[in-house]
């Protein structure tokens, strides 16, 4: 709690945070077009699904393509993807969850990033990172597609931590 009260207490907190919440809005209300949410959200897009790469290489899903280019689905619009040659139990779940590590992305470009820029006065360049944080804030939580694929091992790994808590609380 004191650390909260320490980042309030800091010159330009609440108005990085006010501008961040304004630009998530903006991103938010461009979903009406699909061709504007596509080109406003292309850097958080283009994380999100650099995250999904990054993490189901490292875990050996075996990344086949990517992509930032919006397509055409059968429900509509997906904005970018990325397709896998081995997604399993072990994998599956963290390859789904990989754009929740843009959270902490989004807390650096807060603190580490507006702050600076408001203290320095750099206007123009606070109002970009401002823009930049929020689509990463935007891109951040995994999306209906990602949850599907991960759904076999997302239980999986559900179940072996409700098995886990049953255990700890018949202790």
């Amino acid at each position: 709690m004191h650390e909260l009260t320490s980042y309030l207490q800091r010159a330009g907190f609440i108005p990085s945070v006010l501008l961040v919440l304004l630009c998530y809005g903006l991103l938010r209300a461009a979903r009406a077009s699909m061709w504007r949410i596509a080109l406003l959200s292309f850097p958080g897009t283009a994380a999100h699904e650099a995250a999904h790469f990054l993490v189901g290489w490292l875990l050996r899903a075996r990344p086949l393509s990517l992509s930032v280019w919006p397509q055409a689905d059968g429900r509509g619009w997906r904005l970018g993807s990325v397709s896998f040659a081995h997604i399993g139990l072990l994998n599956g779940a963290w390859v789904a969850l990989a754009p929740l590590l843009l959270l902490p992305l989004a807390w650096v470009g807060l603190v580490d990033v507006l702050l600076p820029l408001w203290t320095a006065r750099q206007w123009g360049w606070w109002v970009l990172g401002g823009y930049l944080t929020a689509t990463a804030l935007f891109a951040a939580l995994p999306s209906w597609q990602d949850l599907k694929l991960g759904r076999r091992s997302l239980l999986f790994y559900t179940l072996i931590g409700a098995g886990i808590g049953v255990l700890y609380t018949q202790r």
